[in-house]
């Protein structure tokens, strides 16, 4: 299966995502989501990141430099954004997702077969 890296805040979902990840046979490595866990992690044979956002549509930019920052440290990895601060989950064709560089950004909580099912698309792709 893929090697997934988690960048997580909350320490119960962080254990979650990991659960149902490694559940289906994906290879996971979960750190909470700061900067120099970030670079620390940098790992050039992760398939996919699944990283938990600041509000998406904060005219901060927090989110934007969040992918920004997972791209960097992992060029060749599909991102998978989750966050609290969205009402429903959306898919690649979003322009909210389109404009953060992610493949599909899930609201959290999420369940265990949303989560999957965005996993293995973007993986897919």
């Amino acid at each position: 299966m893929s090697n997934i890296m988690v960048f997580e805040e909350d320490g119960a979902m962080r254990v979650l995502i990991s659960e149902w990840l490694g559940s289906e046979g994906h290879r996971v490595r979960s750190l909470p989501r700061h900067g120099a866990a970030l670079d620390a992690a940098a790992d050039p044979t992760v398939d996919l990141v699944v990283l938990d956002l600041p509000h998406p549509r904060s005219r901060s930019g927090d989110a934007l430099r969040a992918v920004q920052a997972v791209h960097a440290a992992y060029p060749r990895s599909a991102v998978v954004g989750i966050s609290a601060q969205v009402a429903r989950s959306l898919g690649d064709t979003s322009e909210v997702t389109r404009a953060l560089g992610v493949s599909r950004l899930l609201a959290k909580p999420c369940s265990r077969e949303e989560l999957l099912g965005a996993v293995a698309a973007a993986l897919a792709a």
